[in-house]
């Protein structure tokens, strides 16, 4: 009996080793370095390209000082850093490279946004010809210890927002924003959930795991599939209609299509599991809506 006591005893402190050493690989794996932004001036409204019919990639227009040349930058919040494109960026006088960082300052509408670390991601050869120059990457890093508006009924951004509107006065809810992801609360289907907003995957409305997706879906409704490029990875999406609603406090808002990805690592599988997250909202289901990411008061709003 005590032999039997002693293994389960050992087996029960091998299991909880594990778990503590899985929570501390995640944390440490998914916890991003210091900002090394510096951000100056609020924007004043920045207008919003689209790329792709179905509004695929959120793009935002940028300047360097004595250069007439508009660059772009993706604006994805699921994207921990602000960085520039390997191929993208060589020839551009106005970014001096060293090893795998970037010195650079640009204006994107009236905000300067400046470092001497921006992150380089290496990239495969672009193609020249293609007239929208885009260049890098804005992360969910120009977000922290500021408030930003994207209004998508009017199609333009405001970065480093100095006064909240008042129009979202009695429109704001807590959200968290954790290791750079927001994070915002909601229910669906009668239950409390938690949604990571990620512009990135922008022409979506839902992307969420097999199992919800099975369970989230209208019956008998028909499969679309796609093959869509997450950085330097191909995946595969599987879309269907559903009718659903997500309630976030005092503003509900329509689920009309859903889609789980095959092809995304066991890390990010993981992660979201682990973070008891359902799904990944892209801006698909917010472009009836405005939004207010107000990150030194963990306040989000959402209204019409």
């Amino acid at each position: 009996m005590e032999l039997f006591k002693k293994i389960a005893l050992g087996l029960l402190t091998i299991l909880i080793l594990i778990l503590v050493g899985g929570y501390i690989y995640f944390d440490q794996k998914f916890t991003p370095e210091k900002n090394y932004l510096t951000i100056k001036n609020e924007s004043g409204n920045i207008s919003i390209t689209w790329l792709g019919k179905d509004k695929n990639v959120l793009l935002l227009p940028i300047h360097f000082k004595e250069n007439p040349e508009t660059y772009y930058l993706q604006f994805d919040t699921g994207s921990p850093y602000t960085m520039f494109y390997s191929d993208s960026v060589k020839d551009i006088k106005e970014i001096k490279i060293t090893n795998d960082r970037a010195k650079a300052d640009f204006l994107v509408g009236n905000t300067v946004i400046s470092s001497d670390q921006f992150k380089i991601f290496k990239t495969e050869n672009n193609d020249k010809t293609d007239s929208i120059k885009v260049i890098g990457t804005i992360g969910a890093d120009i977000l922290e210890d500021r408030k930003t508006i994207l209004d998508f009924k009017e199609n333009y951004i405001v970065l480093n927002v100095y006064k909240v509107p008042e129009s979202f006065k009695n429109n704001l809810i807590d959200f968290k924003f954790k290791k750079r992801k927001i994070i915002i609360p909601g229910t669906l289907k009668n239950e409390e959930r938690k949604f990571l907003y990620d512009s990135g995957t922008s022409a979506y409305e839902l992307l969420t795991y097999k199992e919800e997706w099975q369970n989230l879906r209208s019956k008998n409704s028909k499969v679309k599939i796609e093959k869509a490029k997450s950085w330097n990875d191909v995946l595969t999406t599987y879309t269907t209609n559903c009718n659903q609603l997500i309630n976030f406090k005092n503003k509900e808002v329509p689920i009309k299509e859903i889609t789980y990805v095959k092809g995304f690592s066991n890390a990010q599988f993981s992660l979201m599991k682990f973070s008891g997250i359902t799904g990944m909202l892209g801006n698909k289901i917010f472009l009836n809506n405005c939004i207010l990411i107000d990150c030194p008061e963990n306040k989000i709003g959402i209204y019409e």
